[in-house]
């Protein structure tokens, strides 16, 4: 329509211009099969330019029916298109409504004629993984094992037709296994992406994260050397002294387990001492001297840690070490804490009052452990508030069954058992003496 209109402006035009410059134009005649035109030169100027815009208008109308078929299917496709891709946002309205079912289906049914076929896969995909999401009920076992399936088939029809997308889809699947605790299975999803980017930063990331929430620390201290040389700003240097240390809290729980005392030592004699610099790393390996039989090993540890630094943690770790003899113990322990801590229990306590707790709770195990539950009774009235730890209950509860005070015994050992989840479970009668070492 805009190039006709052109064309009568600019027949308009040049007839114009005829009339004005050739007011004497000569004539012209034209004659065809026994018709006779007879006109100016500015008449045929008009009449050719007539015949083009009459041949212009018919050769449209003619283009135009024949383009009818594919015009037509043109907009039959676009409709489908537009009904595929309103499948593909309903499908993510019921995600969001934790309607798994619908969303997998709606996201399915348009992947043929939607403009992003490969959303469609991965929407669906996302769909069956909510049915492991814990907070969702659902048939554990086979149920499990039909998601798995079905998602490798996913995977599989998207890796054969949209191969560029597949990679970023193992990579989505990866995070949200990671999620969902699903860590064996998030490992096997990974290791083709192991393979084929054994230097990307992001995967390596990702990978020792798996290793670590899989307790795989060989693995996970074979691929420190590669991670201490990430750039990625995500691994600051707190975070991989963290893994670090991770890496040692597993090989000596490991050397615990086997009862290996000599690794144990030589682990924590080679490790770095930025990584041991730690209340949580130095409980652990006296704990784990105590396992392997060397208690009195595990005390003096402990006991340089306080010397350098008086910590609650440790300070509880330091009490339920076995100690052989409970007064040296004692004498030891009053060494490594300020003058004032052993007032007698009517003095007021000033600062600190979690290390003066964790104190009082190893001044009266030492007292248990030398059958004095008097003595015990007046530590446990410096513990301050007892619900504030486990352990405190406890061992009120054992100083109090030791004075043959019953009920309160039986109360503490009740809030105990609440505090540890354990309602309900049967509280083992107090021997007549015990050594609560």
């Amino acid at each position: 329509m805009k190039r006709v209109i052109v064309w009568i402006v600019l027949l308009a035009a040049l007839v114009a211009a005829g009339i004005y410059f050739l007011p004497d134009a000569g004539v012209a005649m034209i004659e065809i099969a026994g018709w006779r035109v007879e006109t100016t030169a500015v008449g045929l100027l008009v009449m050719a330019l007539v015949a083009v815009i009459v041949l212009q208008v018919l050769w449209r109308l003619l283009a135009g029916v024949l383009h009818l078929p594919a015009r037509l299917s043109r907009r039959s496709a676009k409709q489908r298109r537009r009904a595929a891709d309103d499948k593909l946002l309903r499908a993510w309205a019921e995600r969001q409504r934790g309607q798994s079912e619908v969303a997998q289906r709606y996201a399915l049914a348009g992947v043929e004629n939607g403009s992003l076929p490969p959303m469609h896969f991965q929407v669906a995909i996302d769909a069956l993984l909510d049915g492991l999401d814990p907070s969702r009920k659902g048939a554990p076992g086979h149920h499990r094992e039909s998601i798995r399936d079905e998602v490798g088939d996913l995977y599989e029809t998207v890796d054969r037709r949209f191969p560029k997308f597949a990679e970023f889809l193992r990579l989505h699947i990866v995070q949200r296994l990671i999620a969902l605790g699903e860590i064996e299975w998030a490992g096997s999803m990974l290791e083709p992406l192991i393979e084929t980017h054994p230097r990307d930063e992001a995967i390596l990331l990702i990978r020792a994260q798996l290793l670590e929430m899989a307790g795989d620390v060989e693995q996970l201290a074979a691929l420190l050397p590669t991670l201490r040389r990430i750039k990625d700003k995500r691994l600051t240097g707190d975070e991989l002294l963290r893994i670090e240390r991770r890496v040692l809290l597993g090989r000596i729980d490991a050397a615990a387990r086997s009862r290996d005392a000599d690794l144990l030592s030589r682990l924590w004699a080679e490790a770095n001492r930025s990584v041991v610099d730690s209340d949580a790393v130095t409980v652990a390996y006296a704990q784990a001297l105590v396992r392997v039989g060397a208690a009195n090993a595990a005390a003096r540890v402990l006991e340089k840690r306080l010397a350098r630094t008086l910590e609650a943690a440790t300070l509880q770790a330091w009490a339920e070490v076995p100690h052989g003899d409970p007064a040296e113990a004692r004498r030891r322990l009053m060494k490594v804490v300020p003058d004032d801590w052993a007032e007698p229990a009517e003095a007021a306590d000033v600062g600190r009052p979690r290390e003066r707790a964790a104190f009082a709770y190893a001044m009266a195990r030492l007292a248990l452990a030398e059958s004095d539950p008097g003595n015990a009774q007046m530590w446990i009235g410096r513990l301050g508030p007892l619900d504030q730890d486990l352990r405190y209950l406890a061992v009120a509860a054992r100083v109090h069954a030791r004075l043959r005070d019953s009920s309160e015994a039986a109360v503490l050992y009740e809030r105990a058992l609440a505090r540890a989840g354990l309602e309900g479970q049967v509280i083992p009668p107090e021997p007549a003496v015990a050594d609560d070492r």
